[in-house]
């Protein structure tokens, strides 16, 4: 039996390993096909900006800033964290065949939320229906289902109705002699590497048609393939509108340098705790959204700091940033930036500024304050709210529900 399970852990690995390698090789040609982006630059020249935006921009360069002297940009998720993201994903997949057969249990499986009910969300995702009056255990369907969605890049989930109640759950978080009604397999169809292809919608359709006729059942698709691309793309636009980031440097006198001492005490003070990305952060305890109410990074080419080099820091800045559609009231969340940030500045003798080096006045933040409020009304007028689940997928932050 040893022998057994070993010679199927290697075959996991062999599998995770290639399929590792597809997907790098995949996320390369998209970075190639797209510019690289960072704190420092502005969103795409293409990504269409709301006219109320456009009315508070003026150009600076060849970037275009906010009146206010906030800078729009676009976040990007950083290539240790996707690819740490995947590993983790393909070893889920890897590990679940193992669980179906011989009932062993990958450490790292979730776990469901007492009482909590898992649904499709209708404003992202495309789902593909499969009701059924009798009965179905989880085992099989989810059997069905993890022989074909390793082929899926973006987000994807099979949910169930169980059997003679109302509660829908995820059938991955569920106990393997669960039974269900109704089934629902749903993916995602915009994350922050963009919207989905028609390639992979197909594929997942494949997946839907193949359940539904090996269990026997009927399919319903409330949108139709050609509907699910448009939303796609119109999902994207606004992804593209709204992936705001604020920001505020705070700056030394000119020709000083902060220390890296200095910086770690003020951090301290100010509440900010070391941690993921070597990065300073305000830990979001009071609402749901972002785990970070904001960051704060060194101002230099890393924008990192190096926990074991503190003594030898010499800071030519710091930047607090946040992102606006992950935080639940963005407009207190950035009151509360503005205040460390003083704080901050006050400390180490500094001084703030925009992101293009000019003096940050009272006026400019009273102004910044209300051009992120009108960005929450959009959002909310669209119809996904600032700092909720459905924004929290489609703006970098899923990993914090």
């Amino acid at each position: 039996m040893d022998l057994q399970y070993a010679l199927l852990l290697i075959g996991i690995v062999v599998v995770a390993v290639v399929a590792l390698s597809a997907l790098d090789k995949a996320r390369l040609r998209r970075q190639r096909e797209r510019p690289e982006v960072d704190l420092g630059n502005f969103t795409r020249d293409d990504a269409p900006v709301p006219q109320s935006l456009l009315n508070a921009t003026r150009e600076e360069g060849s970037e275009k800033v906010l009146r206010s002297d906030i800078e729009i940009t676009t976040r990007e998720k950083p290539h240790d964290e996707i690819q740490r993201e995947e590993i983790q994903r393909l070893e889920e997949v890897a590990t679940m065949p193992l669980d179906l057969t011989t009932g062993l249990r990958h450490p790292r499986r979730r776990q469901a939320a007492p009482g909590r009910e898992y649904l499709s969300d209708e404003k992202i995702d495309f789902v593909i229906q499969l009701p059924g009056d009798r009965p179905v255990a989880r085992n099989t369907a989810l059997g069905i289902f993890m022989q074909e969605e390793y082929k899926l890049n973006k987000a994807r989930h099979l949910y169930g109705q169980h059997y003679r109640t109302s509660h829908w759950s995820d059938l991955q978080l569920d106990r393997s002699n669960t039974q269900y009604g109704d089934l629902t397999l749903a993916i995602q169809l915009v994350d922050p590497r963009g919207a989905i292809e028609e390639t992979e919608l197909n594929t997942f359709t494949q997946i839907g048609l193949r359940m539904a006729d090996e269990l026997q059942r009927l399919t319903k698709l409330p949108l139709s393939f050609e509907q699910g691309l448009a939303r796609a793309q119109a999902l994207q636009e606004f992804c593209n509108t709204y992936d705001v980031i604020a920001g505020i440097y705070v700056v030394p006198e000119e020709h000083k340098t902060f220390s890296g001492i200095a910086i770690q005490m003020e951090a301290n003070r100010a509440g900010l705790e070391y941690g993921a990305r070597n990065f300073f952060h305000l830990k979001n305890v009071v609402a749901p959204g972002s785990r970070y109410l904001f960051s704060m990074a060194n101002l230099n080419d890393s924008s990192a700091f190096d926990p074991g080099a503190w003594d030898k820091l010499e800071s030519k800045g710091l930047t607090l940033f946040m992102s606006v559609p992950c935080a639940y009231h963005p407009g207190a969340a950035f009151d509360k930036m503005v205040a460390t940030a003083r704080d901050i500045a006050r400390g180490l003798g500094g001084t703030l500024q925009d992101q293009v080096h000019r003096p940050l006045t009272d006026k400019g933040i009273a102004v910044i304050h209300h051009q992120i409020e009108a960005i929450e009304e959009k959002m909310r007028a669209y119809g996904i709210s600032p700092g909720s689940e459905t924004a929290l997928k489609l703006f970098n932050e899923a990993a914090t529900l």
